[in-house]
């Protein structure tokens, strides 16, 4: 009995195909999926400029490399909590007993707490147990909202810190709240320092890596409950980059933003008055005819201005407003940035 090959080509042939198919679906949908990393979603820090990209800065008059290739010497914020507040070695349960009042309260204590854990197992950088290890996790994942802890389990939550030796929180300022938002949802900018190291490669990697340190700033959601208090709805992390902006972008400055955007663009100033630093806020004065606006930017470690908040001066009061057009909004580092608009609550 002799088969023909040709009955079964075309049919091989349309399942070769379908399979194709299947896996270049399957490889995009997980690539859309949200990353989770230390607990939060990492977001994309991709840029969208309007215009050619373009360096704002002089190398003959700005320190490029101090300000944007160098982590600053600033010090970590001061926490109002100590990991061992909550927890001690001999805990058996992860219940916090601490209503907090105010979202700052919930949020200091969340990095208190986790300050002192460590999960690098498997990666280089450990040498052995560092600090509680992995028992202060359940702590801090107490602190999540109920339907965060419902969407992200336990052990998913310890294993997105996978590589993560210490962190340190750096900045926690309030972030815009759109006038529609929820009286019990609070929006606050954080910044952490984190120190983490390579993965070993496989048994027997025994050669000497170095760990280092990276950063990252983010958006954090908080939620009032009517019985726990203040919890942790979300947090979403950008990864900051030390080395394509400075020469490559113009959003990256205070000045340039300011000047490009509501003047250049917008025609709403006619130029800057001043612009003021306080520690790592830099508030830019402008005026145009009838009005004087102010815009504060918080400048990251690697040097970069991100907008916060935007002002116009009523009565003597300076009346926090939202300038930017909709489809400018990504310039603000702000709920209503495209990166985190399925974070509103």
């Amino acid at each position: 009995m002799v088969i023909s090959l040709k009955k079964f080509k075309m049919p091989m042939l349309g399942l070769l195909i379908l399979v194709i198919i299947f896996i270049s679906l399957f490889m995009v949908l997980e690539n859309k999926k949200d990353r989770i990393v230390m607990g939060g979603s990492l977001v994309t820090n991709d840029k969208h400029e309007k215009n050619e990209a373009q360096s704002v800065f002089n190398s003959e008059t700005d320190n490029i490399s101090e300000r944007f290739q160098r982590p600053s010497k600033q010090s970590a914020y001061k926490l109002k909590y100590a990991a061992n507040d909550f927890i001690t070695h001999s805990d058996q349960s992860s219940h916090i007993q601490t209503i907090f009042k105010t979202p700052e309260d919930v949020i200091q204590a969340y990095y208190a707490i986790l300050k002192d854990a460590s999960n690098m197992e498997g990666f280089h950088g450990g040498c052995g147990t560092v600090g509680w290890s992995k028992i202060p996790y359940p702590f801090a994942y107490k602190l999540l909202s109920a339907d965060t802890e419902q969407n992200m389990t336990l052990e998913k939550f310890i294993d997105s810190f996978a590589g993560i030796g210490h962190i340190t929180l750096l900045k926690l300022y309030p972030a815009y709240q759109p006038p529609s938002t929820p009286i019990d949802l609070k929006y606050y900018m954080v910044e952490i320092e984190v120190i983490t190291g390579p993965p070993y490669k496989g048994e027997g990697d025994n050669r000497p890596q170095p760990c280092y340190f990276a950063y990252y700033y983010g958006l954090i959601t908080t939620v009032k409950t009517p019985s726990e208090g203040w919890k942790i709805k979300s947090i979403d992390y950008v990864p900051e980059d030390f080395l394509c902006h400075p020469l490559h972008h113009w959003d990256y400055d205070a000045k340039s933003l300011v000047g490009i955007v509501y003047m250049n663009w917008y025609g709403l100033i006619d130029g800057i008055e001043k612009i003021d630093r306080e520690d790592s806020l830099i508030h830019v004065y402008a005026d145009e005819s009838n009005n004087k606006y102010r815009f504060d930017f918080v400048r990251l470690t690697n040097g970069d201005d991100i907008l916060m908040h935007e002002y116009i001066l009523q009565n003597g009061q300076w009346l926090e407003v939202n300038l930017l057009k909709k489809e400018d909004q990504f310039y603000k580092f702000s709920v209503l940035n495209p990166k985190f608009i399925n974070h509103k609550g």
